[in-house]
């Protein structure tokens, strides 16, 4: 028989979920050329719907402190003052999704995530397959990359990454032989059909440390050194990041070889730092890609080409579009989960972050829901997560 505070937490977990599970498809939709078919603002519809079940859910079964409850609205009117300078409303429901999130099983939202994501893909290449949504192919150096739907290349790459990712939580890495082979076939896939050298290289870089996770089950030292490397990945990541792009110059040979390598990367980070300086509460940052029916456009000549002007890092696009503020917030919030985690014998979460940390050097999908829900686990419940004390002890006697 169920405790009133048992049935209370259920109801609540069914109301966040059904509230993230709303947002997490309509997001991920909107990657896909299925966004030139919404109406205009559709998305202020899907928050009509999904921000009441995440108020619902704060007011009516999370209980806090006075002290607490003022740090909340703090954090949010900093997030809508930020959303408003920034242009990106969306901040507010990402900013709730992870606040509501307390006492949710992050198990649980990763299932939603992998079940709805899986769909939501499947989808989604099936229609760019039979012709209903155009699969845009992008040359580059005699090589055609295939978007399958999605609105460029290496977004639909990040898109097979972040659903692996988000497979081995759901796996609690638990891999078996099929799970391994996925992985490469996933690998073997985006680079052979989208020509993602850095995602392919991503989704290797996990398996390794999935590998790793397989001798930290067993009590293996090596634990500890994987442990500490994934507390720092992201403001490692981060200092790599706007470090080379701040003082990028290409007279300096190994700059030039690593911004080739990284498909210009350090020289459009370093554009932006030229353009934007960065503000405390964020400013309004343009772009110009080649994603999306425009941007394809242009990149065929089919219409006028401006400059292509992209900022793929996700740590420079936190820092100049939403401001240092938020930028340090949210580096010290990964970092204090990250060590709390290993605290906690959780392993596995702190690897799989680590790996998000690498990507974001690369790709702007940080704050990216329909990519990376890994924030989530900020504040949701992750002790399902943690390996048994007992059987560590044994493991390293």
């Amino acid at each position: 028989m169920l405790t009133k505070s048992t049935a209370s937490r259920i109801t609540a977990t069914g109301v966040y979920l059904t509230g993230f599970g709303l947002f997490f498809s309509y997001a991920f939709f909107a990657t896909s050329m299925y966004n030139d078919y919404l109406p205009p603002r559709f998305e202020l519809i899907v928050l009509a719907l999904v921000l009441p079940l995440l108020l619902g859910k704060i007011l009516a079964f999370d209980h806090y402190q006075l002290g607490q409850w003022l740090l909340i609205l703090t954090g949010l009117a900093l997030i809508a003052v930020v959303a408003r300078t920034s242009g990106r409303y969306i901040l507010l429901a990402v900013y709730l999704l992870v606040i509501g999130a307390r006492r949710v099983s992050f198990e649980r939202i990763a299932q939603t995530a992998l079940l709805v994501g899986l769909a939501t893909f499947v989808l989604i290449f099936a229609s760019s397959l039979l012709g209903l949504i155009p699969n845009l192919r992008f040359m580059r150096a005699g090589t055609y990359r295939n978007s399958f739907g999605i609105q460029y290349p290496t977004d639909f790459a990040a898109h097979v990454l972040y659903l692996l990712l988000t497979y081995a939580a759901v796996k609690k890495g638990r891999f078996q032989w099929y799970d391994w082979l996925i992985g490469v076939v996933a690998a073997w896939f985006v680079q052979v059909y989208s020509d993602a050298r850095l995602d392919t290289i991503l989704i290797g870089i996990l398996l390794v440390l999935l590998l790793g996770y397989q001798l930290i089950r067993h009590g293996k030292r090596l634990a500890i050194w994987l442990s500490w490397i994934s507390i720092g990945a992201m403001p490692l990541g981060a200092a790599l990041s706007l470090g080379l792009s701040y003082f990028y110059d290409p007279k300096v040979k190994w700059l030039a070889d690593l911004n080739h390598l990284l498909s210009s990367r350090l020289q459009l980070g370093r554009e932006a730092f030229n353009r934007y300086d960065p503000k405390w509460l964020g400013q309004v940052v343009q772009v110009n890609g080649w994603g999306g029916t425009e941007g394809f456009k242009k990149f065929t000549g089919q219409i006028a080409q401006s400059q292509y002007f992209f900022i793929d890092s996700s740590y420079l696009t936190v820092l100049l579009s939403f401001g240092i503020i938020v930028a340090v917030i949210l580096l010290g919030g990964y970092v204090w989960f990250m060590w709390r985690e290993v605290r906690q014998r959780d392993y596995l979460l702190p690897l799989l972050i680590a790996v998000t940390a690498i990507s974001c050097i690369i790709d702007q999908h940080l704050l990216d829901l329909s990519y990376n829900i890994f924030l989530l686990a900020l504040l949701a419940d992750t002790e399902s997560f943690a390996l048994p004390a007992t059987a560590w002890k044994r493991g390293i006697s």
